[in-house]
């Protein structure tokens, strides 16, 4: 709570406030239903509390890392929109002390999902492309010492079948932590769709920024536009595209409509 971390803060009281219920209530009377749902959810696992990783952190080297985190972006946002748990609609397997969900969807549910217009055989076989190279993704490490540590991998298994010869299944396994992953998804659906290679760049900064728990979100436009390349025209188009992307999280009250924006020289603006 002190470190302004709210929904992290709210989502432990609730944890404690249920798991003390436990305790002292009867859980075999009708009146504790409410109980047992919220248990069977959430499993008490403090791994599902949110996952802090790398791949929000590390800056992007090239086009392919950018355009894997994105899709990671989209894939993690289509799973959370499922409302998915391990006694609706998916399997949940466990690996020593991790544990693992199974998913099973068609591919048009998630291009659908998405928005994403895909109407070349070339963009089907790129989008197929990225689920096969969602293991390259670092593992989960979990660190207990200097000598003791466990390292697992976020997707173990990926399935891509086309066995009707018209749709495409996906089946994946995933791990805990990315299943029950919160932030950043409270987004408009439309950061979810990348136009060109600047517009994903931008949106991915813009996701990034937004991912973390702090209530201060910090977008660095400076560090975006060093990295681009592309003529005064385009680059007022890509201002104007900044503007509009603030508009609609201020508009989904993910924002305030508040904005503080820090110059060059040091000097501060409030919009």
């Amino acid at each position: 709570m002190f470190q302004n971390k709210l929904e992290l803060f709210e989502d432990l009281l609730a944890r404690k406030y249920f798991q003390y219920s436990e305790r002292i209530l009867c859980l075999d009377y009708s009146y504790t239903d409410w109980l047992l749902n919220f248990k069977r959810k959430y499993q008490w696992d403090t791994s599902c509390q949110g996952l802090v990783t790398s791949y929000l952190e590390k800056r992007m080297t090239n086009t392919e890392e950018e355009e894997r985190l994105f899709h990671l972006f989209q894939l993690l946002s289509f799973i959370n929109s499922l409302g998915l748990t391990a006694f609706k609609g998916c399997q949940k397997y466990q690996i020593k002390k991790q544990f693992y969900y199974n998913l099973k969807f068609s591919l048009s549910e998630f291009i659908d999902f998405t928005g994403m217009k895909i109407s070349k055989q070339s963009q089907r076989d790129k989008l197929i492309r990225h689920f096969k190279q969602l293991q390259k993704l670092d593992p989960i490490v979990k660190e207990f010492s200097d000598k003791s540590f466990q390292s697992y991998v976020c997707f173990p298994y990926i399935g891509c079948q086309n066995l009707s010869g018209n749709s495409w299944t996906i089946e994946i396994f995933v791990a805990q932590e990315l299943f029950y992953f919160k932030y950043p998804f409270q987004v408009p659906k439309s950061f979810l769709i990348s136009i060109q290679k600047n517009d994903l760049r931008l949106k991915l900064r813009f996701l990034r920024s937004l991912a973390v728990l702090e209530r201060k979100k910090v977008l660095d436009i400076n560090e975006f536009f060093n990295i681009i390349n592309v003529p005064n025209n385009h680059l007022t188009k890509i201002k104007k595209n900044i503007i509009q992307l603030l508009n609609e999280l201020a508009e989904n009250r993910i924002i305030k409509n508040k904005l503080v924006v820090v110059l060059k020289i040091g000097k501060k603006k409030v919009w």
